[in-house]
C-alpha cells in the first residue's frame, strides 16, 4: 500500500496527521519519549505534505508526552481491572493497543472515529481479535448504549486524546452527561486547552498550518464536574511536570513558568464517574 492516500472530508478528521507524523518523528530521534514503528510506517504510505509540520517542535513533544501518559494510564488499568474494556474516542490512525504490546491482549478494546477515518483505519490497521471498530460521532448514544449492553460487568476506561477542544462547550458538557448516565464507576482519560489557547488557535504551532481552530477551553479543571452529580475530577498533569518538556527550549519553558495562563494552556486530565 505504498503512497495510499488519506482523504479528509473535514478538517477536523485531517488534524489526526498532526498526531501521526509527530509521533512518527519522535519515534527516529535517539532517545525518543515514545517509540511507535506503525506510525513510521503508516506516514511512509500517506500521500500527505507531512513537511510542513517539521518546525512545530512544540506539537511533536507535547504530543509524544501525552500519548505516553495515556498510555501508561492504560497499562496500569489494564493490570488493575478483572475485566476491562478500553474504548479510544476519535482513534484516528493512532497504534495505541501496539504500543501498549502484549496487555493489550488482557483487555476489550474499542476504536471509535467518524465514518471516513475508521474505513482508512481499517484498511491500514486492520482489527485484532478482541478489537472492534465503530464508526461514529462519538456524541451519539447509541455505541453507548450498545457496549454499556454488551458487557454489563466491564471496567471501563475511555481515552479521548485531542479531541474536545475542536467542539462547542455545549456539546462537549452534554457528551459527559450522557458518559455519566450510561457507566457509572468508570474513567475518562482526556485533554483540554484553556480559554486563551482556544481563543488562539491560530498561533499554534501546528494546527495554524491546518484549516481547523479550537472551540472548546475551560480554565477550571473543576468544571466538568458541576455538570453531573457522579463525575469526579481526579487529577491534572501539565506539560512542564514532565523533564521532557525542556526540549521545546529554554526560553519557551520559562515563560511558561512565569505565566500562568501559558503554564495552563494545555492540561491532561482524569475524570471518575462514580
Amino acid at each position: 500500500m505504498n503512497n495510499e492516500e488519506l482523504v479528509m472530508r473535514n478538517n477536523i478528521g485531517e488534524t489526526l496527521l498532526i498526531t501521526l507524523y509527530m509521533k512518527s518523528r519522535e519515534s527516529k530521534l535517539d532517545n525518543p519519549i515514545i517509540s511507535d514503528s506503525m506510525a513510521c510506517d503508516l506516514v511512509e504510505k500517506l500521500d500527505y505534505d507531512f513537511a510542513k509540520f517539521n518546525k512545530a517542535i512544540a506539537s511533536s513533544v507535547g504530543i509524544a508526552i501525552r500519548s505516553r501518559y495515556f498510555d501508561d494510564k492504560l497499562k496500569a488499568f489494564i493490570n488493575s481491572s478483572e475485566n476491562p474494556v478500553v474504548v479510544l474516542l476519535g482513534a484516528g490512525l493512532d497504534s495505541r493497543y501496539e504500543r501498549i504490546g502484549p496487555i493489550a491482549q488482557k483487555a476489550t478494546f474499542y476504536q471509535l472515529d467518524i465514518p471516513e477515518v475508521i474505513q482508512a483505519r481499517e484498511q491500514l490497521i486492520p482489527p485484532h481479535e478482541n478489537e472492534t471498530l465503530i464508526a461514529s460521532s462519538m456524541f451519539e448514544t447509541e455505541w453507548m448504549d450498545d457496549i454499556s449492553k454488551a458487557h454489563p460487568k466491564g471496567e471501563f476506561l475511555f481515552i479521548v486524546e485531542g479531541v474536545l477542544m475542536y467542539f462547542e462547550r455545549d456539546t462537549v458538557k452534554k457528551w459527559f452527561q450522557d458518559m455519566a448516565a450510561r457507566f457509572p464507576q468508570s474513567d475518562i482519560l482526556f485533554d483540554v486547552v484553556n480559554v486563551w489557547l482556544s481563543n488562539n488557535s491560530h498561533r499554534h504551532d501546528s494546527l495554524k498550518l491546518m484549516n481547523a481552530k479550537f472551540i472548546y477551553g475551560s480554565d477550571d479543571d473543576g468544571e466538568i464536574a458541576s455538570w453531573a452529580s457522579n463525575l469526579e475530577h481526579v487529577s491534572t498533569k501539565l506539560y512542564l511536570d514532565f523533564p521532557e518538556w525542556k526540549r521545546v527550549g529554554r526560553i519557551k519553558v520559562w515563560l511558561m513558568k512565569l505565566i500562568p495562563t501559558l503554564k495552563y494552556s494545555g492540561r491532561m486530565l482524569h475524570y471518575r464517574i462514580k
